[in-house]
């Protein structure tokens, strides 16, 4: 049932524009990011862990960018709108549990996002045989950017539960992940070392994935948060149906 409801959220969001709108202007920004990049290493005899680390500091995190903006809006269709339309209504009354429900509408979500995960390392793959680049640290980086893209997933659905207004879930979503891109900063600001504060912020999590190190604590740090915000998207659901 969870493939089902997945499949039938793919084929509504394929047919609309708007993934493919975000995919190609996200394309091009990266695109020109990538060419700054290789323009400012052009005719130098930089090490290559420093092309890798530059590509990774700038493409990775500016399409971790583009992932925290376009989740909440590919989301906002998949359950304010059926809020709005109350085709929900007509979804929740089949024979279908809400965790599935959940978790089918999760993983289209992934799967439209997960092009823009891969875009960066497609533009870094126009170097191979010209510039040796480590592999392993693009794979790290790679990985992190898509396990970032899965909890800005969970994030969206959240922020979609929350309002019949596409417009305010989209708003709701955008404060949640804005809140936990800037709450870091409070320990810069203070001048302590990482303190709660920086570890609740993704950006910082995402950091070490960027520089070629996968971290038990940030595998868990984002795997929680992810399921977290899944279950209080069941939740949600859950008490709307009951009423």
């Amino acid at each position: 049932m969870i493939a089902v409801i997945a499949a039938r959220e793919l084929r509504s969001a394929l047919v609309t524009p708007l993934p493919w709108v975000l995919l190609g202007g996200g394309q091009v920004v990266l695109a020109w990011i990538f060419l700054q990049v290789v323009d400012d290493f052009a005719g130098t005899e930089e090490r290559v862990a420093s092309l890798t680390t530059e590509l990774t500091l700038n493409l990775f995190s500016f399409a971790a960018v583009i992932l925290m903006l376009a989740a909440p809006v590919l989301a906002m269709r998949m359950l304010s709108g059926e809020f709005r339309d109350g085709t929900f209504d007509l979804v929740a009354t089949a024979p279908v549990r809400i965790g599935e429900l959940v978790l089918g509408k999760f993983l289209a979500l992934a799967f439209l996002l997960t092009p823009f995960c891969l875009l960066p390392g497609v533009a870094v793959s126009l170097l191979a045989g010209s510039a040796e680049l480590d592999v392993g640290q693009l794979a790290a980086a790679t990985l992190g950017l898509w396990l970032v893209g899965l909890m800005f997933c969970a994030v969206a659905l959240y922020g979609a539960s929350l309002s019949e207004q596409p417009g305010a879930a989209v708003l709701t979503a955008y404060a949640i992940l804005l809140l936990l891109s800037i709450i870091g900063r409070a320990d810069a600001m203070s001048g302590q070392a990482l303190t709660l504060f920086g570890w609740l912020a993704w950006n910082e999590h995402l950091l070490w994935f960027l520089l070629g190190a996968v971290r038990l604590s940030d595998l868990a740090y984002l795997g929680s948060f992810m399921l977290f915000f899944l279950a209080l998207t069941q939740r949600r659901l859950a008490n709307r149906v009951w009423r």
